[in-house]
């Protein structure tokens, strides 16, 4: 069934009159109500342990330098050492940054360091489970190891972590 050209137009400008009331509105409510009232009160996490894999590069490498610009003490993880050193440099001692090398879907490396963080760091506070792999090719494409090692890492790793 097609629709009517003027249906089309119809709906088009209703789309434009609803953003643009949206946005007076919300201009107008910021307007009169001071910003402090307005925003969300985040959760102070300064000097908490935060544990995040795949932290090497990556949106991992990213997150983990928002973490210390909060004052949180990081903890990273990854397969690559070279990473995880250039990731500890760019945070500019903020905080205090913890490197461990560490194939996540390796569960006897995985309970190895966490042994040793929990001696060397203590206990976690927040976890994030970033580390994974992505092939780019449609999944029928992929070889059964390439569908093995995606599995350990993006599924069974972050199993392990967590545990």
């Amino acid at each position: 069934m097609k629709i009517p050209k003027e249906f089309e137009v119809f709906l088009a400008v209703m789309s434009a009159f609803h953003l643009f009331l949206s946005g007076y509105i919300m201009g107008a409510i910021k307007f009169f109500i001071p910003d402090r009232y307005l925003q969300k009160r985040r959760k102070d996490i300064s000097g908490q342990v935060v544990l995040i894999t795949g932290a090497g590069s990556g949106i991992g490498r990213l997150v983990a330098i928002e973490f210390a610009k909060l004052h949180a003490n990081v903890v990273l993880l990854d397969i690559n050492r070279k990473g995880l050193e250039e990731t500890r440099n760019l945070m500019n001692s903020m905080v205090k940054v913890f490197i461990y090398e560490c194939d996540v879907s390796n569960r006897h490396k995985v309970y190895e360091v966490a042994k040793t963080i929990k001696s060397e760091v203590g206990k976690i506070d927040i976890l994030l489970n970033n580390a994974g792999i992505v092939n780019g090719k449609r999944f029928l494409e992929l070889s059964d190891d390439s569908i093995q090692k995606i599995m350990e890492i993006n599924a069974m790793g972050h199993l392990w972590v967590s545990f």
